[in-house]
C-alpha cells in the first residue's frame, strides 16, 4: 500500500510541475525583437537652378553681340552674303554726296525703312557698278539705333559720355560746314585710334535736338570739349554718326 501511494504521490506532483510551467509560459509576454537602426536620412537635394540663370543671360548677351560692329563684316563681305544674312528686300542700292561735292559714293543700306536697324555700308567709289566691291566704311547715322561700335559708341551719345568714356578732353571742328563736328584729336585718351589699329572710328558730332545751334562753335576751326566759353557744350552735342573702317584692307 505504501510503494503505490508514492508512485501515485510523484506522478500527481510531475504533472502539477508541468500544468504549472505551461501556465507560465502561456501568460509570459512574447519578448520584443531586437531594434534596428535607423534608415539614413537622404542627403538633402541641390535646389533646382531656374532656367532663366542658364539660357536667359547669354541669349540676352548674344542678343547684344548681335549689334556690335563690325561683326561679321569685312572689306570684303560680297553682297550674297548680305543677302544672305539680311535678306535680299533688305538691302537696297544708295549713294551718297561725297564731301564738299566730291563725287557720289555708291552704298548699300541695310534695313533702309528700320531707323533701328538702318547701316549703311559704304563702298569703293573707284568701282560705282560693282556690287561686290570692298566695304569702306560701316555708318550708323540714327540717333535711336541698335547698332553700336566695341567701345559701345553710337549715335545719339552725349558729348560728355563721349569724352568720360575717353578719359580725356576731345577737340574737334566747328558745326555748319561738310566736315563740321568731326573729332580730330583724342588727346591721348582710351578712345584714340592708335597707330596700326585694325579699326578705325569715325566720330561726329551734332547739335542735339533742340538745343540753340547759333550759340554753339560753328565753322572751319578746332574746338575743345573744356573749352569754358561753352560750359553745357557735353550736353548739347551729341554722336551725329559714327564710321567704323578698316585702314589698309580695302585695297
Amino acid at each position: 500500500m505504501s510503494r503505490h501511494f508514492t508512485f501515485a504521490g510523484s506522478t500527481a506532483i510531475r504533472t502539477a510541475l508541468l500544468a504549472s510551467g505551461l501556465l507560465l509560459a502561456a501568460c509570459s509576454p512574447t519578448p520584443s525583437p531586437p531594434p534596428t537602426a535607423p534608415a539614413a536620412a537622404a542627403p538633402p537635394s541641390s535646389p533646382a537652378k531656374p532656367a532663366t540663370a542658364t539660357t536667359a543671360q547669354p541669349q540676352a548677351a548674344a542678343d547684344a553681340n548681335a549689334w556690335v560692329l563690325p561683326g561679321n563684316l569685312g572689306p570684303l563681305t560680297t553682297r550674297a552674303e548680305l543677302d544672305a544674312r539680311f535678306g535680299k528686300a533688305n538691302v537696297r542700292e544708295d549713294s551718297l554726296p561725297g564731301a564738299e561735292g566730291d563725287g557720289v559714293l555708291p552704298v548699300l543700306t541695310i534695313y533702309p525703312d528700320d531707323p533701328s536697324q538702318r547701316l549703311l555700308l559704304v563702298l569703293d567709289a573707284e568701282q560705282p557698278n560693282n556690287l561686290d566691291a570692298p566695304i569702306q566704311e560701316l555708318r550708323i547715322t540714327d540717333a535711336n539705333s541698335r547698332w553700336r561700335d566695341r567701345s559701345g559708341l553710337h549715335p545719339g551719345m552725349s558729348l560728355a559720355e563721349l569724352v568720360a568714356r575717353n578719359g580725356a578732353p576731345i577737340s574737334f571742328y566747328g558745326l555748319d560746314w561738310d566736315y563740321g563736328g568731326s573729332v580730330q584729336d583724342w588727346h591721348g585718351g582710351k578712345l584714340a585710334n592708335g597707330v596700326g589699329n585694325a579699326l578705325f572710328h569715325r566720330v561726329t558730332l551734332a547739335a542735339r535736338t533742340g538745343s540753340d545751334h547759333p550759340a554753339l562753335p560753328v565753322g572751319d576751326r578746332i574746338f575743345r570739349s573744356d573749352d569754358p566759353r561753352w560750359p553745357d557744350l557735353g550736353k548739347q552735342l551729341v554722336i551725329g554718326e559714327l564710321g567704323i573702317s578698316w585702314p589698309g584692307e580695302t585695297q
